[in-house]
């Protein structure tokens, strides 16, 4: 039997999409709260797997680079349970690993997509232990290289409290943005990921919570408004962190034919 290519966020992207308009409404509200801040590199962090993070990521990365018009890179930074190449439709490797190991030239890793101004660096495959996969100076190095390049650049990075690799990527981040499921991460995880992130707290640019659609109040219907699609199940509300302004939702989306992040991945 023919192997069936599994459909990308891009494949189903759709701009009148409810989980599209919400991401949407986020990145402009981060790209109004960090002007003047000259940040660039935001890094995605949960505290636990399954809470939507990768996708949200995807996301991003797609509508910063078809609406919003930035030339953008968003970098799979989780060579344990990588994600991003199946959800924007590029070969897992060359990536990440043979950059920071010299494997490949960075050249050679990172990928073109259906959109001229966004580009993947994904996981690449991760030889030998993976606790040695990622390699901290080379990371930093990598980042300062491609800054000048792009507009925006997104890393997905894996979740904050079982492993130590997002702390450290945390320290080369402009901004950060943790995601967090509702209903689904446990608080204790949660109090641990912020004792962890203290010495962060400064970068920390917002919250989205997946899977807030049972707080909004009853005329939030896409449906009302002539929008294609119904309020998907899954949708977030965000925060600025310090008692800012609440900053817009953001959603959690699976392309058909693909299994969940919140099921296996990031």
């Amino acid at each position: 039997m023919p192997h069936r290519k599994t459909r990308s966020l891009l494949d189903d992207f759709n701009i009148n999409a409810a989980h599209v308009t919400e991401v949407r409404r986020l990145l402009q509200s981060l790209m109004r709260q960090d002007a003047g801040l000259n940040r660039k590199v935001y890094q995605m962090a949960s505290a636990g797997r399954g809470e939507g993070k990768s996708t949200v990521c995807g996301l991003l990365s797609i509508i910063a680079a078809r609406i919003f018009h930035k030339r953008t890179l968003v970098i799979d930074g989780d060579m344990r349970r990588p994600t991003l190449h199946h959800l924007l439709g590029v070969p897992q490797r060359p990536g990440l690993f043979d950059v920071l190991h010299g494997l490949q030239p960075l050249s050679a890793c990172v990928h073109a997509t259906g959109l001229p101004t966004l580009f993947v660096l994904p996981s690449g495959r991760a030889a030998g232990p993976i606790g040695e996969a990622y390699q901290d100076p080379a990371f930093s190095h990598l980042l300062a290289h491609v800054r000048p390049h792009y507009d925006l650049i997104f890393v997905d990075a894996p979740p904050i409290v079982p492993v130590i690799e997002p702390l450290l990527m945390a320290e080369h981040a402009e901004g950060i943005l943790i995601v967090a499921m509702a209903g689904r991460t446990p608080l204790m995880m949660v109090r641990r990921m912020k004792q962890l992130i203290e010495p962060i707290m400064p970068k920390l640019s917002g919250v989205v919570l997946n899977n807030a659609v049972e707080g909004l109040p009853y005329y939030y219907d896409y449906r009302y408004y002539g929008y294609e699609q119904p309020l998907p199940k899954r949708i977030r509300t965000t925060a600025s962190p310090g008692g800012a302004s609440a900053a817009p939702a953001a959603s959690e989306s699976t392309p058909r034919g693909e299994r969940a992040p919140s099921q296996g991945g990031s």
